[in-house]
């Protein structure tokens, strides 16, 4: 969820216009110049400095869909990378697990932005906060703005973290075969396609492996193929700006 603000610091040079713009790690931003530019403010900052207001560690209480292999409730006592889970159903998991946590902060203060840092995701995020949707973040800094959401005393954390697909095709493949694979092309990354479509898929019976999830007709993984890091990784914590 994107916001629009000004940018009161830039010099007027001879034939445009020149400012400073803070960019994290593959992050971008459109500049629109669309009205009569403002007098320049040289007290201002464009991007204020962002200091550590509230430490969110501790446990989380998580939801998995169990329809996609995960446990329905579960607690991690800290946050960890879900595939160095003993749990095979989290280890492989592809999909969304919910994160919940009750965060109490004492006195906010007033006319600063607070920001909620995920520290880092694997691989995107959507933040709900007192039942406000703060939107989606899929890159870094995995960040969003949460002053508006957040209250004195108690709040509700929720965080919807997705992950990519392939650790539940690996996963898949922890079971014994019930298709038929042809090695494909090397020039086209290898991988192996499907042979011909089985029976048991044509005549829409129960597949004979019965612990895989998933069905594809091209696959680049096997059961020894490296996982990928996935969920909130952390450290998670509240940033305040600094004052001018």
């Amino acid at each position: 969820m994107g916001s629009i603000r000004d940018l009161a610091a830039f010099d007027q040079i001879e034939g445009g216009t020149r400012l400073s713009i803070d960019f994290a790690p593959t992050q971008s931003f459109f500049v629109v110049f669309r009205r009569p530019a403002a007098p320049a403010r040289n007290d201002y900052q464009n991007f204020r400095e962002l200091s550590s207001f509230v430490e969110v560690d501790g446990s989380w209480n998580l939801h998995f869909d169990p329809v996609w292999g995960g446990p329905p409730a579960v607690v991690f006592d800290e946050l960890v990378d879900w595939t160095t889970r003993g749990e095979e159903g989290i280890k492989y998991y592809s999909g969304t697990a919910i994160y919940r946590k009750n965060l109490r902060i004492g006195h906010i203060p007033e006319g600063r932005r607070i920001y909620l840092d995920l520290g880092t995701v694997k691989h995107l995020a959507e933040v709900t906060i007192n039942g406000k949707n703060l939107g989606v973040v899929w890159t870094a800094p995995w960040r969003v703005d949460a002053t508006d959401a957040l209250q004195a005393g108690e709040n509700l954390l929720e965080i919807a973290c997705t992950n990519v697909w392939a650790n539940r095709l690996i996963g898949d493949e922890q079971q014994p075969p019930d298709v038929v694979w042809q090695m494909g092309d090397p020039q086209m990354k290898g991988g192996w396609f499907l042979q011909e479509f089985p029976d048991w898929f044509l005549n829409k019976n129960k597949r004979p492996s019965q612990g895989r999830y998933t069905f594809t007709t091209w696959n680049y993984f096997t059961k020894d193929s490296m996982l990928e890091p996935s969920g909130l990784l952390g450290p998670i914590k509240l940033l305040i700006e600094t004052q001018l």
